[in-house]
């Protein structure tokens, strides 16, 4: 009684329904041999296979994630002498079965397309990080005092960042990931996904709209990370400029000052 209750509290899984498949085809394998070597089913033989499949159907309705018919015979399915089973009969037991494992499979299909989307969604970039030698991605953990930072390549840049950005990172006791190349190669572009999945947040230069800084700006608004957006005064505005992490700048000490403002404030709110 307590294990008919378990299966009804819980939904079978992938494993649990391949099993139960594998049920199936074992049947269809046993009649299959059986009519290989005799002219007639009798019906010891038809009743063990019955059994042997209602059972499995009783398991798949007491749990109900798919619902499969219990078979039965009627008078009409018997030979006249009562002691074997039509040849029809079988064939639409036989028929019965292998509906019930296409619909499992089909069944199994959904399950794992959920998992695979459920996956996704809590690991958007996975597809792109590094990958053991089994093909294992290797998921980064969180690196809650790391920023990651992305700047258009050249010595303007960089100047702005050192004397700029990480000042107003070191006053509130934070790394850095600096994304500064051009675009990427692969290995580049893991270590980039990676360091955007595990950093606390980002924040983009998007002085001239550099190509490697809108593409992590791309996939940081995909997987919804909190960010901050730097332009220089009196550029065009690009993306939210309104939010609160838009900050317009002239000058490194005024970045500087500015940053650490906005950093006291969105660090607080999470």
């Amino acid at each position: 009684m307590q294990q008919k209750e378990s299966a009804r509290g819980k939904a079978m899984d992938v494993a649990q329904l391949a099993k139960l498949v594998d049920e199936f085809d074992y049947i269809l394998s046993r009649i299959s041999k059986y009519l290989k070597n005799n002219q007639y089913v009798y019906l010891r033989a038809f009743d063990s296979w019955k059994d042997s499949y209602n059972e499995a159907a009783a398991q798949l309705n007491a749990d109900k994630t798919i619902t499969v018919p219990i078979f039965k015979l009627s008078p009409i399915d018997y030979s006249p002498t009562r002691k074997s089973i039509k040849m029809a009969s079988v064939e639409k037991f036989v028929k019965t079965i292998n509906h019930q494992v296409v619909r499992l499979q089909d069944k199994i299909d959904e399950l794992n397309k959920t998992a695979e989307q459920q996956i996704i969604r809590k690991y958007p970039l996975e597809r792109f990080f590094h990958r053991t030698c089994d093909g294992i991605p290797i998921i980064p953990p969180p690196a809650e005092q790391r920023i990651f930072i992305a700047i258009p390549p050249g010595d303007a840049d960089l100047k702005l960042f050192w004397q700029g950005i990480q000042p107003a990172l070191e006053t509130h006791g934070l790394s850095f990931f600096r994304a500064d190349r051009s675009l990427p190669d692969d290995a580049a572009f893991c270590e980039l996904c990676q360091e955007l999945h595990s950093c606390r947040l980002a924040i983009f230069n998007l002085s001239g709209q550099a190509p490697n800084v809108m593409l992590a700006l791309g996939l940081a608004y995909g997987i919804d990370k909190p960010l901050i957006i730097l332009q220089p005064q009196n550029s065009v505005p690009l993306g939210e400029q309104y939010n609160d992490g838009y900050l317009y700048y002239s000058e490194a000490d005024d970045l500087k000052k500015a940053l650490t403002v906005i950093l006291s404030r969105l660090l607080k709110a999470e």
